[in-house]
Parts: structure tokens; C-alpha cells; sequence
């Protein structure tokens, strides 16, 4: 997949926060209103989920792993309407969505709404190719295939990962999952799988790994996540600039500070391995800002400034090696 350019348009006024970007939401089906509670530990969770459910399991994996989040969200929903719950608390830090239904129809919503963000993630896991099928056409859902009974590799992945620094890792070849169970597949079995761009949790070369890092439509895990940093991570940063100082005058004084925002911002994500380097050992990335004479009067008038922009190479990884040799007599 060619390495892109990304543009993001900058929300000045709702910038999402700074924290939250390996946090998982798990939504569960529920009678009663729609609802939205963290947990910091699973003792508390147990008294609105006791241990014998679902939730609580799910939970449970992902608060097993060595590098999850200190906290996990949970969202109550009435039967058939995941999505209603993802459209009232979507602004809150969260970034994966798990879900602890396995209901088709129930994925596709989540997925579908997750897309229309076009940030934070939905892990999806699947027993079988008709799960993996009504998924795959959303980039930002991560179809984990994994059919074992009482298991939950969603979460596994998420708690293991999502919190790491981001840029930092590659999902593909991850492993060492605790409660999750590797599998033994064939190379057609493992095919299928991949076809559909879905991860299994499978044992190559006598280790569990998953068997990729990419989400339904074929986009890898770590670009989008380091995209979502990115932009996280600007908003706040122009926010805190906009906020710290008295004013900000509309001339090249104040789009200075704006642009060294922005610049701060590549500048870490380049640092974290989200950025690609250039063959001269430089961050590859620009920032284009306009002058207060490029702007429009109307613009000057409203005291909006939209001449900031920027573009990056992302760093990418390496996910297969060809290695040729030669013997001579």
C-alpha cells in the first residue's frame, strides 16, 4: 500500500483529549436507559457486572494484559442499538470499541458509526468467514477472527497494544497474550483468513502471533493510529496555545505560535516513529502557513485563520522479508 500524504482539518473548538488513545469502550446490551461508566478496577466493575458475565470477562482480558490502560469504559445499550450509545458518547477518551455482542448486525452498526468518525477504532472478533464478510469494508474495524469458545482477542490485542506508545509499534507478529489461546491453522486455513483482511491469533515459527496489523479495508493498524495522535495531538496543542496567551494577534506574530504548535506536534510524532525519515536523516514532513495578506478579509473580520496546513510521510514497517543467497562449489 502507497505511503499518503495526510491532511487533517483542525476542530479548535471541541479538541478531543489528550489522553484515552489505547482506552477500550466495551458496549453491552441492557434494559434500561443508555449509560456510560469507567472502571479502575474490576471490583468495581463486578458490582454493576458481576463475573459470571460477559462484560466482566471481556474486562477482565483486557486488564490481564502487561500494558493496558488504567481504565475501561462501559456503555449500555437496548437491544439492537449499539450505535446509539457510541452517538452520545463519542466525544469521551475512549479509542477502541469492543463489543460484547456477537449479533452481525450489531458489528455492522458499530462499525458503520465508527467509520463515520473516521477516528478511534472498533475491534470486531469473529468466529467465521460470514463475521469476517460484513465487516470487511470498513477501514476502521479491526476483524480479529478467533472462534474459541469464552476467549476474547479483542480485548487481548487492545489491552496488550492500543496503549503503547503510539508510532512505537507494528500490530502484525504481536503475541504473548494472557487468557487467549494461539491457534494451529493451515496455510489455506490462515488464507482465508487474511483474504478477508482479518487477523488470527496464530502460531508461526512456535510462537502465537497475530498473523497481521491491518483493519477491514486493507489500511495498517499503526497508520491510522499515529493519524489519530496527530490530530489529537495538534488540537491540543493549538488549544493550549490559544488559551496560555492573552491574545493572539491575526499577523505573523500569531500564526508564528500556531505554526510552532503544529511544528511541536510532528515534531513528537516523528520522534515516536510515526513520521517516515528522509534519506538525509530528517523528519519528512512540511507546514505551510499562510500570511495574514493571504487570508480573506471575511476570515480577518471573524477572526478565523484557515491558512495553516501540513503533510507527512508516514513511517510505515516492515512486515515481510525476501532474502536471497547464493552457494558456490
Amino acid at each position: 500500500m502507497p505511503l499518503k500524504d495526510v491532511s487533517v482539518i483542525i476542530d479548535l473548538a471541541t479538541p478531543a483529549p489528550l489522553v484515552g488513545l489505547g482506552r477500550p469502550l466495551i458496549l453491552v446490551e441492557k434494559t434500561g436507559a443508555v449509560s456510560y461508566k469507567e472502571y479502575t478496577s474490576l471490583e468495581a466493575l463486578a458490582v454493576d457486572f458481576p463475573a459470571d458475565t460477559a462484560t466482566f470477562k471481556k474486562a477482565e482480558t483486557y486488564l490481564s494484559q502487561a500494558n493496558h490502560d488504567a481504565m475501561v469504559a462501559v456503555a449500555t445499550y437496548q437491544t439492537g442499538a449499539p450505535d446509539s450509545a457510541l452517538l452520545q458518547f463519542a466525544n469521551r477518551a475512549w479509542h477502541f470499541a469492543l463489543l460484547v455482542s456477537s449479533v452481525s448486525a450489531d458489528q455492522v452498526k458499530v462499525a458503520q458509526f465508527v467509520d463515520g468518525l473516521d477516528f478511534k477504532f472498533f475491534a470486531a472478533q469473529v468466529s467465521d468467514n460470514t463475521g469476517r464478510e460484513a465487516l470487511k469494508v470498513y477501514k476502521r474495524t479491526i476483524i480479529f477472527d478467533h472462534p474459541t469458545a469464552g476467549e476474547h482477542l479483542d480485548a487481548a490485542a487492545v489491552g496488550a497494544l492500543g496503549s503503547l506508545e503510539v508510532g512505537s509499534i507494528t500490530w502484525k507478529f504481536k503475541g504473548g497474550f494472557a487468557k487467549v489461546t494461539p491457534r494451529y491453522l493451515s496455510e489455506g486455513e490462515l488464507g482465508e483468513i487474511e483474504q478477508d483482511n482479518a487477523i488470527a491469533y496464530v502460531v508461526k515459527g512456535g510462537k502465537g502471533q497475530l498473523s497481521n496489523g491491518i483493519t477491514g479495508t486493507g489500511q495498517f493498524i499503526d497508520n491510522l493510529h499515529g493519524k489519530d495522535f496527530v490530530k489529537v495531538n495538534m488540537e491540543n496543542e493549538i488549544q493550549t496555545v490559544l488559551q496560555n496567551a492573552p491574545k493572539i494577534p491575526y499577523d505573523n506574530r500569531g500564526i508564528g505560535l500556531i505554526e510552532g504548535a503544529a511544528t511541536t506536534t510532528l515534531q513528537r510524532a516523528f520522534n515516536q516513529g510515526i513520521i517516515a525519515q528522509t534519506e538525509d536523516k530528517l523528519p519528512d514532513y512540511e507546514i505551510t502557513a499562510l500570511s495574514r495578506e493571504e487570508s480573506t478579509a471575511s476570515d480577518r473580520a471573524n477572526r478565523v485563520y484557515k491558512g495553516l496546513s501540513f503533510r507527512y510521510t508516514a513511517a510505515g514497517a516492515i512486515h515481510e522479508v525476501d532474502v536471497y543467497g547464493q552457494i558456490t562449489f
